[in-house]
């Protein structure tokens, strides 16, 4: 896909995850529990992969040819492609429980509150992905 058409995908993204937003607030006591909460989560997914989509591209595109080219070199380098695979294997050992538990607290208890904090345990889970790739580079 183009990079304009990159750019407009994120940019719908973030603007359907605040219409589910608002429409699943709107929504609150009118419609089931579980309904709502699905709503917000996948605004949530959704506000997470525009904004970081869009991140993204403005990070690269401060980026000068020299260090766009390195970057690519970085992608499909082995050592880097094996340090990831490390970290993502490491982190989904530790947080495998952790999601686990927040997924079936939203199951049984369907509040608000719980799918918040099963939004975070995905959001955690990626921060510790991160936490383990800078580990494993430094011991690589």
């Amino acid at each position: 896909m183009k990079e304009r058409g990159k750019n407009i995908l994120y940019f719908v993204l973030l603007v359907l995850s605040v219409c589910l937003m608002i429409a699943a607030a709107a929504l609150g006591e009118r419609a089931p529990g579980p309904l709502v909460a699905g709503i917000f989560a996948v605004g949530g997914m959704l506000l997470g992969a525009g904004a970081v989509g869009l991140i993204l591209t403005l990070a690269q595109r401060r980026m000068t040819p020299e260090e766009r080219r390195q970057a690519e070199l970085g992608e499909i380098d082995e050592r880097n492609v094996a340090i990831r695979e490390k970290a993502a294997y490491s982190s989904w050992y530790w947080t495998l429980y952790m999601l686990w538990a927040a997924f079936i607290l939203v199951t049984v208890f369907v509040r608000g509150v719980a799918s918040l904090l099963a939004s975070a345990a995905c959001v955690l889970h990626c921060v510790f992905y991160m936490i383990n790739i800078g580990r494993w580079a430094r011991k690589m």
